[in-house]
């Protein structure tokens, strides 16, 4: 039976780090339920997610044509963070919260500073629109999470912006990440487009500053993006079937830097030793051949 994996690129990172780690968090059955889910992210985590929330927040009051002052914003910045840390299973100290918020307020405030945002501000553009990233589009059975935060048309195109509010070293599948914006956008009534009509721009913290990438998608770069899609989600489904199997027998961590900060990591047996552990993992899983190979 084929399993609904869901796409984000939140799931392909932690999936490419810790395939056992990303299992146990996505791809295992549980039962459903009313209370509210409990996070195992970072509290580093949960600060830049109260930031996304609040920015998606204040564009949806700026689109109405309501602007937040200095005190309304920090207030808004708080009150996010302090509903993200209430779900979190880390114990969070009230001098760490302080500290998680001095740095959301310094790091809010210079994005408000960027190009895209000041335009907007200045309302230099008159049809613009804002969408939560939670809404996924159906790839067959599976959900991909793709679409952008912003929507803005400028000059006879739509400009698709994601906003990352903490963004690793440029990296060469950047580009095919972006693309997936175009998936949403072909599969919305009236963003729908040909595919090199379309600007990508990707807003994210990095060393210190907000940078802004930009990419210019063609009909091969997007061929290429949905085939490399479609391997994660093959990659990922192999991987549930492996856990059903034999939980033991999945891969682990590819750096200790992954066990660190990992929730799974007390009850995961390279949570201690990584090395000693795939050293293990190796030996059991030659003898689970072996067995099968003697019927």
């Amino acid at each position: 039976m084929e399993s609904k994996i869901e796409w984000s690129r939140t799931r392909k990172s932690l999936f490419f780090k810790c395939p056992r780690a990303w299992y146990l968090r996505y791809g295992m059955r549980r039962k459903s339920s009313n209370r509210k889910a409990a996070s195992f992210q970072r509290p580093w985590d949960l600060m830049l997610r109260a930031m996304k929330e609040t920015l998606l927040d204040q564009l949806e009051d700026l689109k109405e044509g309501k602007e937040w002052s200095i005190l309304l914003t920090e207030n808004q910045l708080k009150s996010s963070l302090e509903n993200q840390l209430s779900a979190s299973v880390h114990h969070i100290s009230e001098h760490t919260k302080e500290a998680l918020l001095k740095f959301a307020r310094s790091r809010y405030r210079l994005l408000w500073r960027t190009r895209i945002l000041q335009q907007l501000l200045k309302r230099r553009h008159a049809q613009w629109y804002v969408f939560d990233r939670s809404e996924p589009i159906l790839h067959g059975v599976r959900k991909l999470y793709v679409s952008p935060d912003l929507v803005i048309r400028i000059q006879n195109r739509w400009h698709l912006v994601r906003f990352d509010m903490q963004k690793s070293p440029t990296k060469a599948h950047d580009e095919h990440e972006a693309n997936a914006m175009v998936f949403w956008a072909l599969n919305h009534e009236g963003f729908n487009a040909p595919s090199e009509t379309y600007r990508l721009h990707t807003i994210g913290w990095r060393q210190g500053f907000w940078k802004c990438d930009t990419f210019q998608p063609t009909s091969q770069s997007i061929r290429l993006s949905q085939q490399l899609l479609e391997h994660d989600m093959k990659a990922m489904e192999e991987i549930v079937q492996c856990g059903r199997r034999n939980l033991a027998l999945l891969p682990l961590a590819k750096n200790k830097r992954t066990c660190n900060s990992c929730f799974f990591r007390k009850f995961c047996p390279g949570g201690e030793n990584l090395e000693f552990a795939k050293k293990e993992q190796a030996l059991l899983e030659l003898s689970a051949n072996s067995f099968k190979a003697g019927y």
